[in-house]
């Protein structure tokens, strides 16, 4: 059994719209000295930072359903317009690569000096993590995997934990059919979301509070390189038992 390490890049600066994400990721990974069979997980703010993903509240209106629903829920209704727009360009976007079951919203958290600002999802987490991985194999001359994960909550579970949300450079499911089990029996459909459990072994190290640590690069786990993203992790549309209200159910 391999030991895994969990190592978070700390001393990361704040990052910003138009920050060069992968240099300031290479300074931080210069102390740590990464190895080849290493891989790198990034939460999706940082991303989302350094692509301008974010909305102040002030510069909401917030429209009579969004009104409605603060009223319902409790919430700020500048809120409730940003995900009712949000929303809104999902459902237009469900043959792309906006995927319901796999986009948050919005992030309850705001950038360090910045209150009332939401953090949106960037809308190709895949994209970015190919881009910041091949960036960093040609600067580093060996691969190094990138996972963008967050935090989802589950249906019937209290609390959240850490998901892949987008990949590259390793295969995110590990198949164990056709193998035995300890017993010597033969493992029928046993699929384990590895980039999932990555992420969220990665998420125990950020934390969800103010630690402040938007990357953890992991050592030790024997992954299979592969040049995939994240997109194995999302259910074919034949095999989901929920789909989105106001959504024909289709078998493609």
């Amino acid at each position: 059994m391999n030991t895994i390490s969990l190592i978070p890049l700390s001393g990361i600066p704040a990052v910003s719209a138009g920050s060069d994400l992968t240099a300031v990721l290479l300074t931080a990974l210069e102390d740590i000295a990464p190895k080849e069979g290493d891989l790198l997980v990034l939460t999706h703010k940082v991303l989302s930072k350094a692509n301008g993903l974010t909305i102040a509240l002030s510069d909401v209106r917030p429209s009579a359903q969004a009104e409605a629903l603060s009223r319902a829920t409790g919430k700020d209704p500048r809120l409730m317009e940003v995900i009712l727009a949000v929303l809104s360009k999902l459902l237009t976007q469900l043959t792309g690569r906006l995927h319901p079951g796999d986009l948050v919203v919005l992030s309850g958290k705001a950038p360090a000096g910045a209150p009332d600002t939401l953090v949106l999802l960037p809308e190709d987490c895949d994209s970015q993590a190919k881009r910041i991985s091949q960036t960093l194999f040609s600067t580093l001359g060996f691969p190094l995997p990138v996972i963008v994960c967050d935090t989802h909550g589950r249906a019937l579970r209290s609390g959240t934990a850490g998901v892949a949300v987008g990949a590259w450079g390793l295969e995110p499911i590990r198949s164990y059919r056709g193998c035995a089990d300890c017993d010597g029996r033969p493992l029928m459909s046993t699929q384990e979301a590895v980039a999932d459990e990555l992420a969220a072994a990665a998420t125990l190290v950020m934390g969800q509070g103010s630690e402040g640590v938007p990357a953890v690069l992991i050592r030790g786990f024997r992954y299979t390189p592969a040049d995939m993203d994240s997109l194995p992790l999302r259910r074919p549309k034949s095999q989901r038992l929920y789909q989105p209200k106001g959504t024909p159910f289709s078998a493609e």
